[in-house]
């Protein structure tokens, strides 16, 4: 590509496009987005089961059996990865201490919990992904943190912040109800 003296190159505007028609623009993306969808939406995926059960079985920490909770908490959040974590820590901050993380996992993580292959690593850079870097104080050792790294930032969010004293690890939310009577779930 050659430059004129102006440095725009030859042969295309230096200009901004006179018209854009918008409307033509969103029904592109309205037929891209439709080419996406199937009819069948959720349902088109199968449930995971046998051997093919990522989470059938934990590899990582041993199932600590325990009876069934059946206390109440202000915040209850299902998974443990970032966004449990963050508002989990945000609210300890503003002093609510009853705030419960329930994880299907043995810890906190999400997915850096349970993806720990050799060479996983983030491909964002660490300093825009990880959360709470400067609340826990931790500079990331590389550009692209890897895996293990990421998860034992998820628990040091976890013990900084107390989010260990109520969390249920091992454990999967498979209904929620409405109490009527006592205006809770």
């Amino acid at each position: 590509m050659t430059l004129s003296k102006d440095a725009t190159p030859r042969g295309r505007s230096s200009g901004a496009p006179s018209s854009i028609d918008i409307e033509a623009l969103k029904r592109k993306y309205a037929e891209e987005r439709a080419k996406r969808l199937r009819p069948d939406g959720i349902n088109q995926y199968s449930r995971l089961v046998g051997r093919f059960a990522h989470y059938a079985e934990d590899p990582y920490t041993p199932l600590t059996p325990r009876p069934p909770k059946t206390d109440h908490v202000t915040f209850a959040f299902v998974g443990g990865g970032f966004a449990g974590l963050v508002t989990g820590a945000r609210l300890k901050e503003a002093g609510v201490e009853d705030v419960r993380i329930i994880e299907k996992g043995g810890d906190f993580g999400g997915t850096w919990y349970w993806n720990r292959y050799p060479g996983a690593q983030c491909d964002t850079a660490s300093f825009v992904y990880m959360p709470l870097l400067e609340e826990t104080g931790h500079m990331p050792t590389e550009k692209y943190a890897h895996a293990a790294e990421i998860l034992e930032h998820c628990q040091r969010i976890g013990k900084q912040f107390g989010l260990y004293d109520h969390a249920l690890f091992h454990t999967e939310v498979t209904e929620l109800r409405w109490l009527e009577d006592r205006g809770v779930r």
